[in-house]
């Protein structure tokens, strides 16, 4: 529906008044919206006829017309309204906006609240049946299109006898005319001022009169100062530019000479009149900005009256009308001037996009997939988004399975290869976590082959590299030196490049940043490892450095010249500063202004910065700190000082800027900015108050004042430099050989504050600036010895946060200050530092390090009471690393020493006899009792018992003989000498031994009680293997998705403690106990994944080679057959093949895959062996174990196996029954029915079965529930129910599909379909492909119609 301007006014405006309350109606966000779309069409309308020469500006109304009266506006039908949205986020609901490219856009509007009568309101009249009693058809708030109509209208002119319409005057024209139709649309219908509708040939007579007299010709106008303008700007002075016959604008005017004088004197009068009715449009509560730009549009016509900021083009006003459209708020809603007032200038937008020099990049990337020996250097000034372009070509390549490593040359870099070492650490990092074992295997063999006993040298560079490679199984290096250590890992990492590239089937990106701060040694190495023949590397290197702060002479340079003589194809990058458009669009979003309104500014920035970024930022915040940009609280928006501004003199670079500003600062500011860049990017508040007060130097005032100028902000109680680029350059301004000797002086001072206060981050600072003083700045032997121990005190804070990493930075920095005849000076803390540094190293997985620190410790430690915290961390990092049998060995040695023996041999019923006396004797005593034993005090006593707790789980994988006897030996400790903070574990173990000889009450006693001593007198390193030991026996006595939340809770105690293996096997456990339970597959697969990772990473491949049967278990049921393969000969000890047995086992007998089932069911059988510990795997063990048992029989009939399935459910009884029957009665059920149905009780089998599924249902089993769905389903058909049959199997697909085992309920279809002839409709999704279906969808098989609702019942 089409209806005129004016009478869409009306209408709207009773739409409004139903639903605003808190502003005026015509500054409602509905009212606004729909005027912005009515006027963008209007200017759209004209500018694209001014730019096509449309023909149907001769129809345009010209002169004294009242063009709102030719202005039409087109309403969409009422079904046609889109959702309205909260665009602010501030709850004011508001409508999408359109385009001003598309007329046609849909837009949203309020549904309109009715009267008491039922209409929208009877002011508009009936003509748009609207009335009372009028069915509502459109609503006139959602707007489609406007025009400038001609039709109908008898006071159009036409330009046919007029002058050019594409001429300046009839633009400027046709702007004015337009903007008195803006200032009574927006005003909600009030006419403009009479001033303001005199004839436009009134104005142009004044115009030109006025140019004329002043002087004598139109053309010196075009000097006028009023508004300026760069070479390239299409800003017009339309009084230099009005050029009109005089015989013309005689005609023009009428003749009449007098009446453009008396225009000229009306000016000034027309002029206040204008801003007196611009103001009284604010104070309806229009948004600023709509204000200005009526303004701006009327204010063209006013000559040399006319503000900088009147529009010149109609495609000026559409663009901007558009940009109040597109981003309401930021160029249409006012500007929160408290906020912006408190918050000052924030520069947050970066606008480099960089399309080709990223398409160069890519190019360069394929062409060294390709074989292609490929460099790209990215080159230029600081802030021009040289990293921006790297990373992004990093996602590209990852993105598309590629390895990209990225690392940063640092300013105050440590050693030469520091770098270098990092990439390659991270290589080892990815490479572990992408290859499988396979790959592993044959890289850490071809790096033996390669460097031999110096791959020890290689891992002190590359540290990561022992997760590859295990130190133990290589001679060790000599202990003689070289003639140049740097030289040889120079020589060692390009041996390390030629094997990884022979073992990698991808490509390697390494991106190299801030080259120019490479040392040589290190461009040495990469100018190097570029001239290897390609065959030997698959290495693409990017290289971004800064190319205005290096010289000819630098190492780069050299690499460059380097790589060209040798045919390396390069591919430079130069990175300038972003275009003028850019910074005007930057400073357009910034200011949230027009462009065509800051262009004028972002001219002279421009030209002072050539378009630096971060030149830009620093200058307009510098800008608005000197007050030539600020916030004008009567115009509500950014204004500037243009001639002020292109004043200043500012110098061509950033950083010299950034010293420049500082060095223009007070002498105390500039101070106390040195003495914050000492602390890095930021420091804490608290730091600068202590110094403040130690060194009697002001510093937080000056702060303060930096803080206004902007050169750092305050965050979070620390002082934060705004950018790196001030801390570097506040730092540059300290002299370079006071820089150590200030970090000591720093450091010093604010470790006395820390010990005495307690504050540990404070403390890490505080030995953090010591260390980078370094032993070099310390002469006193006295205070050498007091940093280390301060290094001591931070390192064991450190741990206590389980901050490893840090800690063994302290531990190391600790140990470099200890002067040379420290262990005979100072043995204990030399002593403290190595055994810390020791176990950090275990952690971190840094075997070398442990190796070279123990055996140091070994030489000089006075006793074995000295030695035994070291031998246990070496037990550990044997168990850790798999060599489990030298880990028990070295075990025993310690017991040895320490008067203790360990029997050879002992019976079976021997060591149950025991278990037993033990048993009873501990019954004597209440809970309350030993939990309140006697401590044990003995040293010789508490050492035995942490070397047994340590002995526990490596005697169970290696000597499971023996494992009870250590057990034995514990409580035995415990109760004759007292409890020790190891006794817990020799509880825990207990209970497993209890439970596995089928006394699950008393085993879930002593899990209590090992769970309650570990509370009250244990120690974080033994809690892993706790809360490991009493969830496996109290998953037999509690609900298992209860015990594995406490798994869940372990990890993190572990990895807490540092107990690493504990941590693993935890993970193990959590992930099995997931499967087993019914958890969906997906989250199990999530969950095992990253187990895996993590043991992967970690190097615990006992841990992970078991994870990975339940992994693949995991993913051949959700149908995803890509995953890394296991093979018998990785795995490292039997029990990880019994494993491996029940697995595929498991997954054969699920999939109905018989033959399979049978292989690996006899294996399984064959290489399972008896056990002194109940573990977890257990319950599926024996479960599927008698299942499997069970359908063999049948297929068969050989008794062994019926004997073996009963054998596993007489202890999945005896489970339920002592233990858990929330665990283990629906799987009693279930393998009762599967013995009755072998037996053929077939009455006894049914009930089972219905016993079994409400059961599994009550206790959410579902993939038990699934199971026994299916088993009765077979169990069914077999006696020839085959409605009962068919029921219970579309029961199981359902159940299966909940699970997420896809594979597995497209086996059940298939089985129905070759049963019964055809399925339902839902089974068909889940066939493989359509070659595979064997499903008949056309037909349903007489036992479906049977029952029609089948697939929603739910069994019987």
């Amino acid at each position: 529906m089409t209806i005129p301007l004016r009478e869409w006014i009306k209408g709207a405006l009773d739409v409004n008044r139903f639903g605003t309350s808190s502003c005026s109606t015509v500054a409602s966000p509905q009212y606004v919206a729909s005027c912005l779309r009515v006027a963008v069409c209007l200017s759209g309308q004209i500018s694209d006829a001014e730019e096509f020469s449309n023909e149907r500006l001769y129809l345009l109304p010209i002169d004294n017309a009242d063009w709102a009266r030719s202005v039409t506006v087109k309403l969409k039908e009422a079904g046609t309204v889109d959702g309205i949205v909260d665009d602010a986020g501030d709850g004011v609901v508001r409508e999408p906006l359109p385009s001003s490219h598309n007329t046609t856009h849909h837009a949203s509007a309020h549904d309109p609240k009715m009267d008491s009568s039922g209409s929208l309101g009877d002011s508009v009249g009936d003509t748009y049946n609207i009335g009372s009693g009028a069915p509502q058809n459109h609503c006139f708030l959602n707007v489609e299109s406007a025009e400038i109509s001609t039709e109908g209208n008898a006071d159009v002119k036409s330009w046919g006898n007029c002058v050019d319409p594409l001429a300046s005057d009839m633009k400027l024209q046709r702007i004015f005319s337009l903007g008195l139709v803006f200032y009574e649309l927006f005003s909600g219908g009030k006419q403009p001022p009479p001033q303001l509708t005199s004839t436009l040939s009134d104005y142009v007579a004044a115009r030109h009169s006025e140019a004329t007299d002043e002087t004598g010709t139109l053309d010196s106008l075009s000097n006028d100062k009023t508004r300026p303008s760069s070479e390239n700007s299409e800003h017009l002075n339309i009084s230099a530019t009005l050029k009109i016959d005089v015989d013309e604008q005689e005609r023009y005017e009428g003749g009449d000479r007098n009446q453009a004088v008396r225009a000229r004197k009306k000016l000034p009068e027309c002029q206040g009149s204008l801003n007196s009715s611009i103001e009284a449009l604010k104070g309806l509560g229009l948004p600023y900005s709509l204000c200005d730009l009526i303004h701006n549009m009327i204010d063209c016509m006013n000559g040399k009256l006319s503000g900088d900021e009147s529009y010149t083009k109609m495609s000026d006003v559409t663009l901007d009308l558009q940009l109040m459209i597109d981003k309401p708020m930021k160029f249409l809603q006012d500007l929160d001037l408290v906020h912006l007032s408190s918050r000052g200038l924030q520069l947050t937008e970066n606008l480099s996009m960089r399309e080709d020099e990223f398409a160069s990049l890519q190019g360069a990337y394929r062409r060294a997939v390709s074989g292609s020996s490929e460099v790209a250097i990215i080159s230029g000034g600081s802030g021009t988004g040289k990293s921006s372009l790297a990373v992004r070509l990093g996602e590209y390549i990852i993105a598309n399975g590629g390895v990209f490593l990225s690392v940063k040359f640092q300013q105050m870099r440590g050693n030469p290869f520091s770098a270098l070492m990092l990439a390659f650490n991270e290589y080892c990092n990815v490479f572990m976590a992408v290859k499988d074992s396979r790959w592993v295997q044959l890289l850490s063999s071809k790096l033996q082959d390669a460097l031999g006993h110096d791959v020890h040298h290689l891992i002190k560079v590359i540290p990561k590299l022992s997760d590859i490679i295990d130190c133990r199984t290589t001679r060790l290096a000599p202990a003689h030196g070289c003639v140049n250590e740097l030289k040889k890992i120079q020589y060692l990492l390009l041996r390390f490049v030629e094997v990884i590239s022979s073992c990698s089937e991808e490509i390697v990106t390494l991106c190299l940043d801030d080259i120019q701060w490479a040392d040589a040694f290190s461009m040495s190495v990469l100018e190097q490892i570029m001239m290897m023949p390609e065959e030997d590397k698959r290495l693409f290197v990017i290289g971004c450095y800064r190319d205005d702060e290096i010289q000819d002479c630098h190492p780069i340079k050299t690499a460059i010249t380097n790589f060209s003589e040798y045919g390396i194809r390069l591919t430079m990058i130069q990175l300038d500063c972003i275009n003028k458009a850019s910074v005007n669009k930057m400073i357009s979003d910034l200011l949230c202004l027009s462009p065509r309104v800051v262009n004028s500014l972002s001219d002279i920035v421009y030209h002072k910065t050539k378009g630096n970024l971060l030149f830009v930022s620093q200058l307009l915040m510098s800008l608005n700190r000197d007050g030539l940009l600020n916030l004008s609280l009567i115009r509500r928006r950014w204004v500037w000082d243009e001639e002020q501004i292109q004043s200043r003199t500012l110098p061509d670079d950033v950083a010299v800027f950034f010293s420049v500003c500082i060095s223009n600062l007070p002498s105390e500011v500039q101070i106390a900015l040195q003495v914050a860049s000492c602390f890095g990017a930021a420091v804490a508040c608290e730091v600068i108050e202590i110094l403040e007060s130690k060194l009697k130097l002001q510093l937080v005032k000056p702060l303060e004042m930096a803080m206004c100028e902007g050169f750092i902000c305050k965050r979070n109680e620390k002082y934060e430099f705004s950018h790196e680029r001030i801390q570097e350059a506040a730092y540059s301004m300290i002299q370079k050989d006071l820089r150590c000797h200030l970090h000591l002086h720093y450091g010093m001072r604010l470790v006395e504050v820390s010990l005495e206060r307690e504050n540990d981050s404070m403390l890490f600072t505080a030995v953090g600036q010591i260390n980078l003083a370094g032993p070099s700045a310390v002469t006193d032997t006295v205070q050498s010895t007091a940093i280390a121990e301060h290094n001591l005190i931070a390192g064991k804070k450190a741990i206590s946060l389980s901050d490893f990493s840090s800690a063994a930075g302290f531990f190391d920095s600790g140990i470099s200050f200890l002067k040379e005849n420290h262990w005979t000076t100072h043995y204990s803390i030399s002593l403290e530092l190595f055994e810390h540094a020791v176990k950090c190293s275990l952690v971190l997985g840094d075997h070398v390090r442990l190796t070279a620190l123990s055996l140091q410790l070994f030489k000089h430690a006075h006793c074995l009471e000295d030695r035994f915290n070291t031998l246990l961390l070496v037990m550990s990092s044997l168990a850790y690393a798999s060599k489990i049998s030298q880990s028990v060995r070295a075990g025993l040695s310690i017991l040895a020493k320490l008067g203790y023996k360990l029997p050879t041999a002992s019976t079976r019923d021997e060591i149950i006899c025991n278990i037993k006396q033990t048993e009873k004797h501990l019954s004597t005593f209440s809970d309350d009792d030993l939990i309140n034993h006697k401590r044990m005090t003995d040293t010789t006593h508490t050492m035995a018992m942490k070397c047994l707790s340590k002995l526990q789980l490596t005697m169970f994988q290696v000597s499971p003989d023996l494992q009870p006897i250590v057990t034995l030996m514990m409580v035995d400790l415990t109760i004759e000498h007292g409890m020790s903070p190891m006794s817990p574990v020799g509880f825990a173990y207990l209970a497993s031994l209890l439970g596995q000889l089928g006394e699950l009450k008393s085993a879930r006693r002593f899990a209590k009680l090992a769970k309650a001593l570990l509370d009250a007198i244990g120690s974080d390193e033994i809690l892993g293997d706790v809360i490991l030991t009493t969830s496996s026996v109290l998953s037999y006595c509690e609900p298992m998705q209860i015990v594995n939340e406490y798994r869940s809770q372990g990890q993190e105690a572990a990895l807490a403690a540092g107990d690493i293996y504990s941590a693993c096997m935890l993970r193990l456990t959590h992930c099995a106990t997931m499967l087993l339970t019914g958890s969906t597959l997906i989250s199990v697969k999530n969950e095992s994944t990253k187990a895996l990772l993590y043991m992967k990473r970690q190097n615990h491949l006992t841990s992970y080679y078991t994870l990975l049967s339940i992994n693949r278990s995991t993913l051949e049921l959700l149908g995803e057959t890509d995953h890394e393969t296991l093979s018998e000969d990785q795995l490292t000890n039997s029990r990880q093949l019994i494993i491996l047995y029940y697995h595929k086992m498991f997954i054969s007998f699920v999939l109905n895959i018989y033959n399979d089932m049978r292989q690996y069911a006899e294996k399984f059988f064959e290489v399972r062996k008896s056990s002194w510990l109940l573990i977890s795997a257990y319950a599926g063990h024996e479960f599927f174990g008698g299942l499997v048992s069970f359908r063999i029989y049948r297929e068969t009939g050989d008794s062994i196996w019926l004997e073996r399935g009963k054998l596993c459910m007489s202890t999945i009884q005896l489970w339920a029954e002592q233990g858990s029957l929330w665990n283990f009665e629906h799987k009693h059920f279930l393998m009762k029915a599967e013995e009755h149905y072998c037996e053929g009780e077939l009455l006894c089998a049914q009930t089972a079965y219905s016993n079994a599924l409400v059961s599994a249902r009550a206790h959410k089993f579902i993939n038990d529930e699934a199971l026994a769905y299916e088993l009765a389903g077979y169990f069914y058909l077999h006696v020839g129910k085959t409605s009962e049959s068919l029921d219970h199997l579309i029961c199981a697909h359902e159940k299966y599909t909940e699970w997420g085992a896809s594979v597995k309920a497209n086996t059940i279809c298939r089985f129905i379909q070759e049963k019964f002839g055809s399925v339902p409709d839902f089974c068909v999704q889940w066939t493989r492909s359509p070659q595979d279906s064997l499903f008949n969808c056309d037909t349903i098989s007489q036992s479906c119609h049977d029952h029609p609702d089948s697939r929603k019942r739910r069994g019987p």
